[in-house]
Formats: structure tokens, sequence, C-alpha cells
């Protein structure tokens, strides 16, 4: 459980130090790490399916206080994305090739859900070019990211024999 405790710790305070320092109009390095930990920490969580989900709550709800000015909206998202990513892993095995598959697709649907809620709360109006660069422009730094932390935690998973579900 300290693997998923320090991996969500880091990426949350590692993506508000990156935040400072990357534009916001930034083309190609937004960072979502705490979104991407949550893909990362799952196969940690054996048979504790419940837990798993109040993590996703937790980080979402910190995400809403630091981050965003929209109480409540990543809490809720974070938790249906977690219970996305439970289905996803129950078909597919955990390893470096389906995370680099599913970090864009969990990013993908956090920017389209997120983007469409404000849309209809009426902050932004609907445009799919902003959309798409809002999604484009989070993927490499995200996958990038990914696939360092999934190699530091297997890493220490194997040599501490701390076991996750495959």
């Amino acid at each position: 459980m300290v693997i998923v405790i320090v991996t969500a710790i880091v990426s949350f305070f590692l993506e508000s130090i990156v935040s400072n320092f990357v534009a916001l109009d930034s083309q190609l390095w937004i960072p979502l790490f705490s979104l991407v930990s949550l893909i990362i920490i799952y196969p940690y969580f054996k048979g504790q399916e419940q837990n798993y989900l109040k993590v996703c709550a937790l980080i979402g709800f910190c995400y809403d206080i630091v981050f965003t000015d929209t109480l409540l909206m990543n809490f809720v998202i974070f938790i249906g994305i977690g219970v996305l990513i439970q289905g996803i892993n129950h078909i597919f095995s955990t390893n470096m090739i389906n995370i680099c598959f599913m970090v864009p697709v969990i990013v993908a649907l956090y920017r389209l859900v997120s983007y469409l809620i404000l849309c209809l709360a009426g902050f932004f109006h609907f445009e799919w070019q902003s959309l798409g660069v809002s999604i484009y422009s989070s993927l490499l730094l995200n996958i990038m990211y990914a696939v360092i932390v999934y190699l530091i935690t297997d890493r220490i998973a194997k040599r501490y024999r701390i076991y996750k579900v495959d």
C-alpha cells in the first residue's frame, strides 16, 4: 500500500510543480499526472476495488481544490474513470504496452467529459478544435510519465515482492 500512496502523492505534487513551469497555451506538455497515477496504482489493489475507488475520489477531490475552480466535478469524473480503469484491467493484463494504450484513452475521455461538462455549464462554447487541442496537448508528456512511473513501480514491486494483479 505504501507504493500506492507514494505514487499518488508524488504524481500530485509533480503535476503541480510541472504545471508551474509549463505555459497554459503549451501544445505538447500539459500534465495530468494524477490521472495517470490512477492507471499505474490500480493493479496494487488486490480485490480491494472499493478502496481503489476511495483513492480515486480522494485524488479527484484534492484535484478540484488545488487545480480547478469546479468543486466536485473532478471528484465525480475521477471515480467514473476509476470504474473504467477497473473494467479495462479486468479485460487486459497490466504491462507497459497496455499502459501506453490506456493512457491516451483515459486522457481523451477525461478531456472530453470535463470539456462537455464545462460547455454545458456555460463556461465554454463547444469547439471541436479546442477539444482536440486539449486532448493531444496532454498525450506525449503523460505517456512518457506513465512509462517511467510504471517501470519504477514495477521494479520496486519486484524488489520488495509487492504483488499486483495481472
